[in-house]
Order: C-alpha cells, then sequence, then structure tokens
C-alpha cells in the first residue's frame, strides 16, 4: 500500500462505517411530528458547517505550509512549484495554484523584474501589466492548473479587486486571507447558467529563517477553489441528498452574496435551519431547507440526532488523523529542503528531525486517545444499530431516551476532537499582537458562566468576583481560551453541595532591569491540588482512565499551558492557605503604544481558533 493510500484508508473506512451505521438506524425509525423535522433540519446544518469548516482548515494549512515552503528556498524555480503543488491537487473544488510577486507600477521596473525572473524561473515569462490603481502590478509568476483551461502566467492580478482586497489583508496581517465570492477568469467563456462562483485562499510568503531576505516579504502563493464543488464534496452524504444546501457571503451583512447552491429538488422554506461558518477574515452561512420528498419521509421520525452527529464525529475523526499526518509530511519535506550552505543545512537538518520524532510521537499519542474516547459513543450506535434491527416494538419514549443517550455521547466526542485539533495546532497559530483590556474580558467570561447556571437554584450558583486587571499585548483569542478555561476548571470541581467561589486577580512581578511580568491568578475554594500533581495535571490524559466518560477537564488544562507558552509566559497551580488552588500564568509586560486594540472578546465557548 502507497503512503497516500495509508494516510487516507482510515479515516475513508471510519467514515464509510459510520453512515452505514447511521443509515440503519435512520431507516428503522418513522414517527409523526413537525418539530422533529425542524430538530433534523438544525442537526444538519451543525453536521455540514463542521465538515465545511474543517475542509476550510485543511486548505488553510496547506496554503501555510506551501508558503513556508517557498519561503525556505533561496530562488523557487517553475519546477520547484510544480513538485511543491503536487499534493494540492488532490483537495477537493482545487481549480488552480499560483505564486504572485509585487512589481513596482513603472515600466522600468516591470522590464527589469521580468528579466530577473526569467533567469530565476528559468521560463521565457511575458510579464503583462494592465492600469493600476494600487501603485504596483502584481503579477503571476508561477502556475498550475487543476481543472481550469488555459494558464494566467504573466497576468497582473492588482485587475481583480476582490484579489487585490485579500492579498493587501495577507501581506498586511501576516495570516491567510480569503477573498470574496467572483467567477474564474477560465469559467467567464462558459453559458451563464454553468458559472460558479469561487474564492482564492491567499497566504504571504516571507523570507525563511535561513535565508539572507528572513522576514522580508516576497509575494503570496494563493489557491483558487470553486465553492460549488468544495460544498458537494463535503455534503454528499444520504441526510444532503433530501435537503436543499445555500452557502452565503455574509461578511457584510447588509448585502450577503451566494455564494453556491445545492438544489436536489423543491425544498420548505419555513423548516430551513442555518450555520455559520470562519473562512480567514470571511463570514458564511450554511442554509439548510429539507426538500418536500424528504419531510413527507422523515417527518416524525428521531433518527436524525444519530444519523448526523454520527457522520460529524466520523469526518472530525478523520481530518484529525489527516491533518496530524499532513503535518509530518510537511516537517519532513521542510526538513529535506532546507539547504543554504553544508554548515547550516547539518544544523537545519537536526532541528527539523527533532521535531519529526516529536511530530511522530504525537501522531501515536493522538491515534491512540481518540481511538479509546470515541469507543463509547461508535459502541451505543452499534448497540442502538443492533437493537432496532431486532424490536421494532419499543415505544417513542424508549426511542427518545436512547436517542438521548447517543446524543449526550457523541457531544462528548465532538468537544474531545475540537480540544485535541486545538491542542495540536496552538503551538502553530500566527499570533496577531493586540491592547486586551482584561477587566473587560474577564467580565465577559463570568457573565456567560452566570447564564450557563441559570438553571441551577440560587444557592448553587458560581460566585465570580472580577479584582482590578492590567491592559495587556497578545493574541486575544488564545488569551480568551486560556482565561475561560481556568474559570470553567474551577467551577467544575467546586465542592458537592457547595458554590463554586472564584476571584480574579492580578499582579507586577519582576523588576525593570529583569523584565517585568504579569501574573493572573484565578482563586477558587475548592478541592485544591495535591502537591506531587501540580505538575502532572497539565499533561494531557495525566492519570486518566482510557475508559472515563469524556468530557474530563485533563486536556484542557493541558492546552491552557501551551497556550500560556505560546504567549511567552508560564503557568501553575498553588495552595490557597484560606483552602483551594491558585491557578495562576504569566505575561510580559509590554508596551501598548502603536498596539491595535482588539475588538469585544468573542464568546468564551468558541471550539475553533481563527484561521
Amino acid at each position: 500500500m502507497s503512503h497516500r493510500a495509508a494516510v487516507l484508508g482510515l479515516p475513508l473506512a471510519l467514515l464509510g462505517t459510520g453512515v452505514g451505521a447511521s443509515a440503519l438506524v435512520s431507516g428503522a425509525l418513522e414517527r409523526s411530528g413537525i418539530e422533529q423535522a425542524r430538530q433534523a433540519s438544525e442537526q444538519l446544518a451543525t453536521s455540514e458547517a463542521a465538515a465545511l469548516s474543517d475542509a476550510v482548515r485543511t486548505y488553510t494549512t496547506a496554503l501555510q505550509s506551501l508558503a513556508a515552503t517557498v519561503g525556505n528556498q533561496p530562488a523557487l524555480t517553475d519546477e520547484q512549484f510544480q513538485d511543491l503543488t503536487a499534493t494540492m491537487t488532490s483537495l477537493p473544488g482545487v481549480a488552480n495554484l499560483t505564486y504572485t510577486v509585487p512589481v513596482a507600477d513603472d515600466p522600468q521596473a516591470v522590464a527589469r523584474a521580468q528579466e530577473q525572473l526569467r533567469a530565476q524561473l528559468h521560463t521565457q515569462l511575458t510579464l503583462k501589466p494592465q492600469p493600476s490603481e494600487i501603485g504596483e502590478h502584481r503579477f503571476v509568476i508561477s502556475y498550475r492548473g487543476v481543472d481550469a483551461s488555459g494558464s494566467a502566467l504573466g497576468a497582473d492580478a492588482s485587475t481583480t479587486p476582490q484579489i487585490t482586497e485579500a492579498a493587501t489583508s495577507a501581506r498586511e496581517t501576516g495570516r491567510v486571507a480569503v477573498t470574496s465570492p467572483y467567477v474564474l477568469l477560465a469559467d467567464r467563456s462558459l453559458p451563464q447558467n454553468e458559472q460558479q462562483q469561487s474564492v482564492l485562499f491567499v497566504a504571504p510568503v516571507v523570507g525563511g529563517p535561513a535565508q539572507a531576505d528572513r522576514g522580508v516579504f516576497r509575494g503570496w502563493v494563493s489557491a483558487a477553489f470553486r465553492t460549488g464543488t468544495v460544498l458537494e464534496s463535503t455534503a454528499d452524504r444520504p441526510s444532503s441528498l433530501q435537503a436543499q444546501l445555500t452557502l452565503w457571503d455574509t461578511t457584510n451583512a447588509m448585502t450577503p452574496q451566494e455564494l453556491t447552491l445545492v438544489d436536489p429538488g423543491a425544498a420548505l422554506a419555513q423548516h430551513s435551519a442555518q450555520a455559520d461558518v470562519i473562512a480567514g477574515s470571511r463570514r458564511w452561512r450554511l442554509q439548510v431547507t429539507p426538500t418536500v420528498q424528504a419531510h413527507a419521509n422523515e417527518v416524525g421520525q428521531d433518527p436524525t440526532i444519530a444519523f448526523a452527529a454520527g457522520n460529524a464525529a466520523s469526518l472530525l475523526l478523520a481530518a484529525l488523523l489527516f491533518s496530524v499526518t499532513a503535518g509530518r509530511e510537511r516537517a519532513r519535506r521542510q526538513v529535506e529542503q532546507a539547504t543554504v550552505d553544508l554548515a547550516d543545512e547539518i544544523a537545519s537538518r537536526r532541528r527539523g528531525e527533532e521535531a519529526l520524532r516529536t511530530r511522530e510521537a504525537e501522531l501515536g499519542a493522538y491515534t491512540t486517545v481518540v481511538a479509546d474516547r470515541l469507543r463509547l459513543p461508535l459502541a451505543h450506535v452499534t448497540a442502538l444499530t443492533e437493537a432496532a434491527r431486532q424490536n421494532e416494538m419499543w415505544t417513542p419514549t424508549q426511542w427518545q431516551e436512547r436517542m438521548g443517550h447517543v446524543k449526550g455521547r457523541l457531544d462528548s466526542a465532538y468537544r474531545l476532537v475540537d480540544d485535541l485539533l486545538l491542542y495540536a495546532q496552538v503551538s502553530e497559530l500566527a499570533l496577531t499582537e493586540r491592547t486586551i483590556d482584561l477587566l473587560t474580558l474577564a467580565q465577559t467570561i463570568a457573565a456567560e458562566q452566570e447564564t450557563a447556571a441559570a438553571d441551577r437554584c440560587e444557592e448553587l450558583r458560581p460566585r465570580i468576583e472580577v479584582g482590578p486587571l492590567p491592559t495587556v499585548v497578545g493574541e486575544p483569542w488564545l488569551l480568551q481560551q486560556l482565561l475561560a478555561r481556568l474559570v470553567d476548571n474551577a467551577v467544575v470541581h467546586a465542592p458537592a453541595g457547595h458554590p463554586a467561589l472564584i476571584t480574579l486577580a492580578a499582579d507586577l512581578t519582576g523588576s525593570r532591569f529583569r523584565g517585568e511580568t504579569w501574573r493572573i491568578e484565578v482563586r477558587d475554594r475548592g478541592l485544591g491540588v495535591p502537591t506531587d500533581r501540580r505538575t502532572s495535571i497539565f499533561e494531557p490524559f495525566a492519570g486518566e482512565d482510557a475508559d472515563v466518560e469524556l468530557g474530563s477537564n485533563h486536556l484542557s488544562l493541558a492546552i491552557c499551558r501551551r497556550i500560556a507558552l505560546r504567549l511567552g509566559g508560564d503557568i501553575g497551580v498553588d495552595e490557597d492557605p484560606r483552602g483551594g488552588g491558585v491557578f495562576w500564568f504569566t505575561l510580559p509586560v509590554r508596551s501598548t503604544a502603536g498596539v491595535p486594540v482588539a475588538p469585544h472578546p468573542v464568546t468564551a465557548g468558541a471550539a475553533h481558533a481563527p484561521s
């Protein structure tokens, strides 16, 4: 079996098993009720949005890896570009891949650039400048077509407003940007009813650590995707064939733009459901509307939870295995290609080999953990399938009770996979420096905890006191995740029968000469942490049995440790003399002058990082 077949074989097998089991359960149940049809639409919207989000993360990760690899080359030839992009041609919906560079809006500068690029690329490249309104040209110097005819080699991308806006954003932020929808040049010759809306993922390229132009902007690598093909590939399962899927770009809420429509037949608009998907700086909205035929067949049935959630769990597991394996391939390729001179090459290979061993260890650990932790929900789905096959006399109440158990298991498995993805990706996330008001952030987190506990009696609701907190500089989303998880950990471990009593405070440590740091503390009056476990609790699944209930906070604290280190600080736990524990983390003190202010904090329950 080839390496590529080995990478894809297990995810496809798991996906096929999950779809087959869910289909058997769905076929065994027939009940009545309009409410169940509405719930089915909402569950399907969530599942399809999760699958589409996974595809967006896959595209973003692949493009970031390509940009880093190009930046590590002293001078990229067209032949090297074709080799580096070979594995990306299998991405669903990809139309073409390009490498674009900026050139000043001056005829002499264009002529010099053409001469230099021909020598570098070993091609007879001809640059085709067009009138530019942004003061520079952006020429396509390497091009790989996938399912598009012709070539854009030498074309000036500055004439397309959507591409210009995304490329400018990618250069300014250092992160992958996504265009608003537009029709590819290669598709504009097709009949109107055959044209698809497309989007372009754009990643900035800068000189790598070992290059003479280290950190200097070189240009952009980009990948064009036809959104209709992408949505059809992520929605290719029986539940999706019973619903109309419409994908909108809602970045501008006042003027949403339709990206694509998958329409299997007449739909019932009154039962439609929606879910949001984040793609770079763009916001997409997926609208799911069941068909008339699906409503006639499915109304009153209660298999949708097991069907959609089972497929979502299978897809997430497949995405996790593919992501980690692709990361391993990315690390190996970077090690092989990091060549500057002989001495630097040896040192670079040693560092790369160490990173590869770490990736292999993480791959083994993640595979074992995911296999163990997802056995319970998959076993429940299998058991329910067997029961449905042998027993057709269960009452609606019995079915509802069993569906509730399965949904709870699968929801917990979904959260576990989300945390595993976040744990694996924290170290590689690009940091966006912003000024953050910790007081406002902490008050938002406290309010969300109080809202989550609204169904408890007054005496058992958590009491969170937010003391004076500073304004700091850092990555807003990661800092919000760190603080929210520590507060949630304190709430979860409150003594039985007593409310959680939590205090958030800050202190300034160090000196002006040795470097000052902020120490942020989350104090609780909970059960405390034994001395011999104050280090191990920050390790993933430390001391945990493989068959315990899903949803433990062991991985959450491990994520907190990774985030603290990524932000340049540290984390730990001390004993509180008054009872309970003091979880703390540190942040370097930095000037906020000239640093943009972070927007209002995102919801504390957000599961995915910004792309």
